[in-house]
């Protein structure tokens, strides 16, 4: 008898999808040194500034000073979930159709928002945030606190599950018409709906890092 580990779908795709970003951008970080600053910008390159200046300036907004260490962290979850969301484009499962991987992602983001709070305010400010506006909404705060990367994965996970079953269930219920229709619809919610995702996952946790760094560092 034999043992054999068979790897979960949501893993292998991960992993290829991982595996291909960090080798096209490592071939993009040869092709951008090789471009000179001091004449037109290639067209190709126009893409990637557009969304590195909009990432920037998006993190310099809600975040201030420190925003060159915190930009990298949420581009790539961007890129990440981007072309998770999508990945049925290109024949793979989706992992973020799995709650394992929407749950690693939002806790990555859930100490990076309590990272930030404890380098802000200090350790005794950081744990004083739990009894505003008064010591007995100490439970309620810890439920609130630690919620937060419940409530992220939950809507990561269940949004796009939902636009799975949508989709599935047009394709049955359309019969033949489902083969010219189910591309567009197809296009619609694996791309139109993908970017939707991505930006309420990065947005609610830029404004949840926000929150917990002081007023004065976020003027940039």
């Amino acid at each position: 008898m034999t043992f054999g580990y068979v790897m979960p779908s949501a893993i292998r795709s991960t992993i290829i999808i991982v595996s291909v970003l960090c080798v096209f951008f490592i071939v993009l970080f040869f092709f951008i040194r090789k471009v000179n600053p001091l004449k037109k910008t290639p067209l190709w390159l126009v893409p990637f500034m557009w969304l590195v200046d909009m990432m920037n300036g998006f993190i310099k907004a809600n975040i201030g000073k420190k925003w060159k260490m915190y930009t990298p962290w949420f581009l790539t979850l961007v890129i990440f979930i981007f072309f998770a969301n999508i990945s049925a484009v290109y024949l793979l499962d989706n992992p973020t159709g799995y709650l394992m991987v929407t749950a690693t992602l939002a806790f990555c983001s859930f100490v990076v928002i309590q990272v930030s709070g404890i380098t802000s305010l200090g350790i005794k400010g950081y744990l004083k945030g739990f009894l505003d506006p008064f010591p007995i909404m100490l439970p309620m705060n810890i439920v609130s606190e630690f919620s937060l990367p419940v409530s992220l994965a939950l809507r990561l996970f269940g949004n796009v599950m939902s636009g799975g079953c949508i989709t599935i269930l047009l394709k049955y219920s359309l019969g033949w018409f489902a083969t010219p229709v189910m591309p567009f619809i197809n296009l619609l919610f694996d791309i139109a709906f993908s970017i939707i995702q991505v930006a309420v996952f990065v947005i609610l946790s830029v404004i949840f890092t926000s929150m917990k760094i002081k007023d004065e560092e976020k003027i940039y």
